[in-house]
C-alpha cells in the first residue's frame, strides 16, 4: 500500500442507478406540480410539508450514500457526505465477501432500499441485525466486529478484503 492508505470507490449498479433516477424524477416532478398547483389556503401547510419531505428525502439519501471505502493504518473509513464511519481493524472479528443471497429476506428497519443505494439498518434470519451501505448488491463485503455487523460494497472487493486481512495479521 502506498502511504499506508488505499481507497476503493463505491460505484452504483444498474439497479441502483435505475431506482434512483426514477425516484428522483418522480420527486422533482411531484415537487414542481405541488408548487405550481393552487392549494386552498387551509391546505397550504400540506403543500409545504410535502415539498419539505421530498427535498429532505433527496438530501438525506445523498448525504448517507457511500462514496468510498479507505483502509488506513489501523482503520477502515467509509466516506459519506454526512460524515465518515470508522471501524478499527483491531475490532474486526470477521471479514468476507458475501453473495447477494445473504441479504435475502432482509427487513429494512430504517433507511433506503435502493434510492442512492441500500443504506441503513436491516435485519434478516441469516445475518441478524446489520448496518448496510451498499451501492452494488453483487459486490458485498460483510464485516463483523464485537459490537456491530456491517455490509458494504466497493469496487475490487477481493483486494479490499485481502488488504484488511494483511493489516490485521501484521
Amino acid at each position: 500500500m502506498k502511504n499506508n492508505r488505499i481507497s476503493f470507490t463505491c460505484p452504483w449498479s444498474l439497479g441502483v442507478t435505475v431506482i434512483t433516477t426514477i425516484i428522483i424524477i418522480i420527486l422533482v416532478a411531484s415537487t414542481y406540480f405541488i408548487w405550481t398547483d393552487d392549494f386552498p389556503s387551509s391546505m397550504l401547510w400540506f403543500k409545504y410539508t410535502l415539498i419539505v419531505v421530498f427535498i429532505v428525502t433527496i438530501i438525506g439519501g445523498l448525504g448517507y450514500m457511500p462514496i468510498r471505502l479507505t483502509i488506513e493504518n489501523d482503520k477502515i473509513i467509509l466516506y459519506r457526505l454526512f460524515g465518515a464511519i470508522n471501524i478499527p481493524i483491531k475490532d474486526i472479528i470477521e471479514i468476507k465477501a458475501i453473495p447477494k443471497s445473504e441479504t435475502a429476506f432482509s427487513i429494512r428497519i430504517f433507511g433506503s432500499g435502493g434510492l442512492f443505494g441500500y443504506l441503513g439498518r436491516f435485519k434478516n434470519p441469516k445475518l441478524g441485525s446489520y448496518t448496510m451501505y451498499a451501492t452494488n448488491m453483487n459486490k458485498l463485503i460483510f464485516i463483523r466486529t464485537s459490537r456491530k455487523k456491517y455490509v458494504f460494497s466497493c469496487k475490487n472487493k477481493d483486494e479490499f478484503i485481502e488488504s484488511v486481512k494483511h493489516i490485521k495479521e501484521t
